[in-house]
């Protein structure tokens, strides 16, 4: 952007005194008309927070203890929020576990939020607060994130993986993120990478890619228990260790199957990896070895291979994507309320 001054400076060179002023007062009006949005995500053991703008700048941002055992309590601690971050806000974009009718703001299920059983959560609490309240699914909110922001802009076909105590996911259909007849597309947890044994969970997606999958892949290959993604990739990197870094292919190849099994459904374009581990740059390059392994080692070569990515947005993903969700939905409302469609 070029600010108009006396000696025709850039905004971020020129250092006279008028510049100052007008860049000043452009940069207090834009703020004064852009739109800004209370985004909350609901975790198992802290709820994040933020006040986010149209051009996804935080101007609050932070986290306290999660009110888990009750509505009462989960609500009173929104309605702080809301009072403390929520003036000026559009209203309040909210992303949470469970199975949710986002276009509804209609909780089936809350995930560690156990007392939420067919609950209007955002109805309840548009009432209360007296603004606009959308819910989406956790890991919806940080596909939208990448639908709207991130990796998966103008990308036609795609599904999106995270990785953490379970398994994640979304997949996306003409740029659009499925939510399914029942709510719950993407439950990639429960997936069974084997069918002979249908009572052991020793085989589903979330045991063999969550956090716990990752320490047995890593306990198998170097008899120590507990190692983390941080300690796995610690061992490789500074001691070369060749025992750690089987475990941590084994772990991708498992990983592999599951991606090749998921393309065969949907022929996606691109597929993102999310979740901690993936913050780490070796992990996705192990990734992507073992996609090829799967993919080119297929005994019928008629699945295409996807491009594999990691998700632009990490821990702030779901409060990125809770707000393209409220954005998304907001013609929907009347006033305060939920339009029932």
């Amino acid at each position: 952007m070029i600010i108009s001054c006396p000696d025709n400076h850039e905004e971020h060179s020129c250092k006279s005194l008028i510049c100052d002023t007008i860049y000043k007062e452009i940069i207090k009006e834009r703020t004064i008309i852009m739109k800004k949005y209370l985004a909350i995500d609901m975790g198992g053991t802290a709820i994040k927070y933020g006040v986010l703008d149209e051009d996804l700048n935080f101007l609050e941002h932070g986290k306290i203890v999660a009110a888990t055992d009750s509505k009462e309590a989960l609500f009173t601690e929104i309605r702080k929020l809301y009072q403390q971050f929520g003036a000026g806000t559009e209203g309040v974009c909210i992303s949470m576990p469970g199975v949710i009718d986002r276009k509804k703001g209609f909780a089936h299920t809350g995930g560690a939020y156990k007392w939420v059983d067919k609950m209007p959560i955002a109805t309840m609490l548009s009432d209360e607060l007296g603004v606009p309240v959308t819910i989406c699914n956790d890991a919806k909110s940080a596909a939208l994130a990448e639908i709207g922001y991130g990796n998966m802009q103008y990308i036609t076909n795609g599904i999106c993986i995270i990785l953490g105590t379970g398994i994640g996911g979304a997949v996306i259909v003409n740029g659009n993120l499925v939510d399914g007849t029942h709510f719950s597309s993407g439950e990639f947890s429960f997936l069974r990478g084997h069918v002979d044994d249908r009572t052991n969970v020793k085989d589903l997606f979330f045991a063999t890619n969550g956090v716990q999958g990752f320490k047995n892949a890593l306990e198998k290959t170097t008899g120590k228990k507990e190692i983390d993604g941080l300690a796995a990739f610690k061992l490789i990197k500074e001691e070369h260790d060749e025992a750690a870094l089987a475990g941590v292919k084994e772990f991708c190849l498992d990983l592999a199957h599951h991606i090749y099994n998921l393309q065969a459904v949907i022929d996606a374009e691109r597929v993102l990896i999310g979740g901690g581990i993936s913050n780490e740059p070796m992990f996705i390059d192990l990734v992507r070895e073992a996609v090829d392994q799967v993919f080119d080692h297929a005994i019928f070569q008629v699945i295409p291979k996807p491009d594999v990515m990691v998700c632009r947005f990490q821990a702030d993903a779901n409060l990125i994507g809770a707000v393209y969700n409220f954005i998304e939905l907001q013609d929907l409302y009347e006033g305060n309320q939920f339009i029932n469609i």
